[in-house]
């Protein structure tokens, strides 16, 4: 059986937080003998032709009586990769190298069991990076300093764009200082924030500032940028890199179609009611599909499937939305209970579409916050067989992943293949608000089936490949390779309510030193790709794959990039190599395109719920199983536990860290706390101050 290690299921327990950057233990400190402080949090907020590039720099004090090891946690948005990462301590600054994952764990555990001064940053699943620091002593300050680039949503002409500032109750006090400064270039009218108040100050261009002290955030930043211009046009960013002989471009394609006639759409709505949808967001998943129901047009059709390890087709079929009305108050009263079988649910939902009726927009709207566990369960073999059906329907599939027990990589592969995209709610954001946002989007299909091609000058390795399907006053982003200077002709042909249409866009292509991003940009797409077929091509052989995995990490090394072959490592008795990581400037960013590497690892592991709110509920789920605390003990809610002896095992034990790695369930369950009573494949565990501890003996229990 495959050991785990101390530090790696330390890091584990605590890596559920969403918030701003912050420094927490592993175990809750001893009242009375303080934690950890955010002294300061400064970012500076640069954007320019609808790439924001973020600097972030913070400084955390062990306010406590005693040596802590602490972990680091920093969320980054989807559509963002970290270029930089610098930890300072005193006057010793270390940067980070891009190194093999399992070197870069073997590397830090060594430095860990010589008590020396180590820091992993490990990309853990969607949206999180977190950071392992040991030992951090008593009065301790220590700085850390994150860049990161990120292209931006558009929507008409604006950009929108979320900071994550949300802080949740691990420090042991507010924030000392914060300041947020955003600087633009005259292409931006206005800045404004919904939820923090900028204000515009005099300075040597555009800038906006928020300022606060002893703060305590309640949400994160979300900033709106008006363009100048009443449209925000297509566009180009390019870099040239002398030394490779080579360059990378970045192009932004954005529709500009009138909608000159209604197309008439097919809507089903597929809807997760097992058991962890229960409470809050059953409610607003309900009332999302309400409101979509009240946006249907005359001429539209809908059903509705929900799902839980049964699959029920509510509406028989596809039904007019004339008669919308009534099924409002049949939403009302959908429960939530169950398993998860999403492969049926999709298969279901799939076939209530015609192979015909070209001239009808076909929209699957799915909405999940699990991870399959019923039916079929293979993330490979549920998008595989879901988008052979699909595509030969022509239906456009829009995921919404609720929470923090989906799994991204499912959620992400799905949009890819199938023309769609993904929208992920984190515990506390409005599901209703987010699903109406994007319904409203796709409401006016700009162009389907799309093929673009490119001439003028040679290009190479274009990402991403596709499906594509354009929507009105939102970016398509292509990433690519060019060899000289020159003009570019992009066509752009598509289906618009089963009538052909084709657009041409025209951009010079120069040889620009200081956009070193799109690089990196492309660089994470092409990681993207590789990975998939790494994961799903069955065809390849053991050394094809080997090869593969080669290409990513000489990739990851080369750019800067995190991903699951990859790690940063910092260690201040490793010299840099030459390609390590230094201060060019040159920011890195990932689209926001599905099937990302980093998404790779479950959401699910980090199971952020237990973190959010208010403060840690008393009653959880793991997958669709319901745990409640009682006496400081987590006890699954089923009969049975009362009815079995329970086989004891001690905490952190060797025994302990077998059992933990013995699947991902599992790892959920222990993550809930030191003390949890369970059942596994019939067999009643309780983990806690006592207890077997060799692995041997544990390993009769589960035989």
């Amino acid at each position: 059986m495959k050991k785990l290690s101390v530090v790696a299921f330390l890091l584990l327990m605590v890596a559920p937080l969403a918030a701003n950057g912050v420094v927490v233990p592993p175990h809750p400190v001893e009242p009375g003998t303080g934690g950890f402080k955010m002294n300061y949090h400064n970012v500076d907020i640069t954007l320019e032709n609808g790439i924001a590039r973020v600097k972030i720099e913070e400084e955390f004090e062990n306010v406590s009586n005693r040596r802590l090891e602490a972990v680091y946690l920093f969320p980054i948005p989807s559509s963002a990769v970290i270029s930089d990462f610098v930890m300072k301590v005193g006057d010793q600054v270390f940067k980070g190298e891009v190194l093999p994952a399992d070197e870069a764990r073997k590397i830090y555990q060594e430095i860990v069991a010589k008590l020396k001064d180590p820091a992993l940053l490990e990309y853990v699943g969607s949206q999180l990076i977190r950071l392992s620091v040991f030992p951090f002593e008593p009065g301790e300050k220590r700085q850390f300093h994150i860049e990161y680039t990120q292209p931006l949503e558009i929507s008409s002409n604006a950009y929108t764009m979320i900071y994550p500032l949300k802080i949740d109750s691990f420090l042991t006090a507010p924030i000392g200082k914060v300041s947020i400064r955003i600087k633009t270039t005259d292409e931006i009218a206005e800045v404004f924030s919904p939820t923090h108040a900028l204000k515009e100050v005099q300075a040597s261009g555009r800038e906006y500032i928020f300022q606060a002290e002893d703060f305590v955030p309640s949400s994160d930043v979300a900033m709106i940028f008006t363009a100048s211009t009443e449209e925000i046009p297509s566009s180009v960013a390019t870099f040239w890199d002398e030394k490779a002989g080579e360059g990378y471009f970045l192009l932004t394609l954005i529709p500009r179609l009138k909608e000159e006639r209604i197309i008439p759409k097919d809507v089903v709505f597929v809807l997760d009611i097992s058991g962890s949808m229960y409470g809050e967001k059953i409610e607003q998943a309900k009332r999302a599909l309400e409101q979509v129901l009240q946006m249907l047009r005359s001429d539209d059709r809908f059903a509705i499937v929900t799902f839980d390890d049964g699959i029920y087709d509510l509406t028989g079929g596809l039904l007019s939305a004339s008669e919308k009305g009534v099924w409002i108050e049949k939403v009302r009263r959908i429960q939530a209970d169950g398993m998860t079988n999403i492969y049926g649910a999709l298969q279901t939902s799939i076939d209530m579409f015609s192979r015909g009726d070209e001239g009808r927009f076909k929209v699957l709207l799915f909405l999940t916050d699990g991870a399959p566990t019923s039916g079929i369960t293979e993330t490979g073999r549920i998008v595989g067989d879901a988008t052979n059906e699909a595509r030969a329907r022509n239906i456009h599939l829009f995921s919404f992943g609720v929470g923090t027990g989906v799994v991204a990589e499912l959620l992400d592969r799905l949009v890819q293949e199938n023309a769609g995209r993904v929208s992920y709610i984190v515990e506390g954001e409005n599901i209703e608000s987010k699903v109406t946002e994007l319904y409203r989007s796709i409401e006016t299909p700009a162009l389907e089936n799309v093929v673009i091609s490119m001439e003028g000058i040679e290009t190479a390795k274009i990402l991403p490949t596709g499906p594509h399907s354009l929507f009105s006053g939102y970016a398509l982003r292509l990433s690519g390779l060019f060899f000289e200077e020159g003009d570019l002709k992009v066509t752009v042909e598509g289906t618009r309510g089963g009538e052909r249409h084709t657009y041409e866009y025209y951009f010079r292509i120069g040889k620009i030193a200081e956009n070193e991003f799109v690089s990196r940009i492309w660089a994470q797409k092409r990681i993207a790709s590789l990975a998939n077929i790494y994961r799903y091509d069955s065809s390849l052989s053991e050394k094809a794959r080997e090869e593969v995995a080669q290409e990513i990490i000489a990739l990851s090394k080369k750019f800067n990039i995190i991903n699951e072959f990859t790690s940063f490592l910092i260690a201040p008795e490793r010299p840099l190599a030459d390609n390590a990581m230094v201060d060019r400037g040159g920011l890195g960013g990932v689209p926001q395109t599905s099937g990302s590497v980093m998404a790779a690892k479950s959401v699910a592991e980090m199971e952020q719920d237990q973190f959010v709110g208010g403060g840690a509920s008393d009653y959880r789920f793991v997958g669709s199983i319901g745990f409640y605390l009682k006496d400081g003990v987590w006890i699954e809610d089923n009969p049975e536990v009362e009815k079995l002896v329970p086989v004891k095992v001690k905490a952190f034990s060797q025994a302990y860290f077998d059992l933990f790695n013995v699947d991902d369930w599992l790892k959920d369950v222990l993550s809930l706390g030191e003390k949890v009573k369970f059942i596994y494949e019939g067999t009643l565990f309780e983990t806690g101050d006592a207890g077997i501890e060799d692995e041997k003996e544990l390993e009769e229990f589960l035989k």
